[in-house]
């Protein structure tokens, strides 16, 4: 667990220097569901389109 430790307070200190930002993502808006995560259609496209992912299917 100490890497756990290294990386919490890593993240800390960029936060404390103004290096970095840490915004709340709602869950629908979460890019990686549509890849980890069984989704229904209209769930699935929305991110699909986000990421590029749509247009990359419309070429093949």
């Amino acid at each position: 667990m100490k890497h756990v430790s290294l990386d919490y307070h890593f993240i800390r200190e960029q936060v404390q220097n103004g290096l970095l930002r840490i915004s709340h993502i709602s869950v629908a808006d979460q890019l990686t569901d549509a890849l980890t995560k069984p989704l229904a259609r209209p769930q699935f496209d929305s991110p699909k389109a986000k990421i590029g992912l749509a247009l990359w299917l419309s070429i093949l």
